[in-house]
């Protein structure tokens, strides 16, 4: 494997990639409190003629902050194509990870000294609230999980992956 090279670069020099699929906007203010309270740490993945591969929202946090320099790493070790297909790949795989909401009580608990609401993290209960809805349960029929098959609930609990249908204006 290359050595990594990071390189600080004029944010002038940069050139956001114009067909870039992601909206990151709304993800700046957090970006750039980020990169305020933590430094920056992660440096923006850059081709041969500066245009960004991968860090749009790092670029624009810097801006943001007024900043003239940021980190870079370039992709001189990979052809177009797969500058391309990083390009994607860098934001797809994000996708797939999902919080341990019991975890991440905990971990946000140990930290006192930094407000962790600048950046996205409210507290375990308003978390839920935004990833499980309500639910509307007739306790009065007995039901064995056996009778039932993955595939046939549309809603998992993000805490303790119990499967189940949102079932809510199924009746109005």
């Amino acid at each position: 494997m290359k050595e990594l090279k990071i390189t600080m670069m004029k944010l002038d020099d940069l050139h956001p990639y114009e067909n870039n699929p992601r909206e990151n906007a709304a993800a700046v203010p957090r970006v750039a409190a980020s990169i305020k309270e933590f430094g920056f740490k992660v440096p923006i993945i850059v081709d041969l003629a500066g245009t960004i591969v991968a860090g749009h929202t790092r670029y624009l946090a810097a801006k943001e902050l007024g900043m003239d320099e940021v980190p870079t790493i370039c992709t001189e070790d990979l052809s177009s194509e797969q500058v391309q297909a990083y390009r994607l790949v860098d934001n797809k795989t994000q996708e797939e990870a999902k919080w341990e909401y019991n975890k991440l009580d905990e971990e946000l608990d140990k930290i006192e000294e930094i407000d962790m609401g600048q950046f996205g993290f409210d507290s375990l209960d308003e978390a839920l609230n935004e990833n499980v809805k309500e639910q509307n349960i007739d306790d009065s029929e007995e039901v064995s999980l056996d009778d039932f098959e993955d595939e046939m609930f549309n809603c998992e609990c993000p805490i303790c992956g119990f499967r189940f249908n949102d079932t809510k204006g199924e009746d109005e």
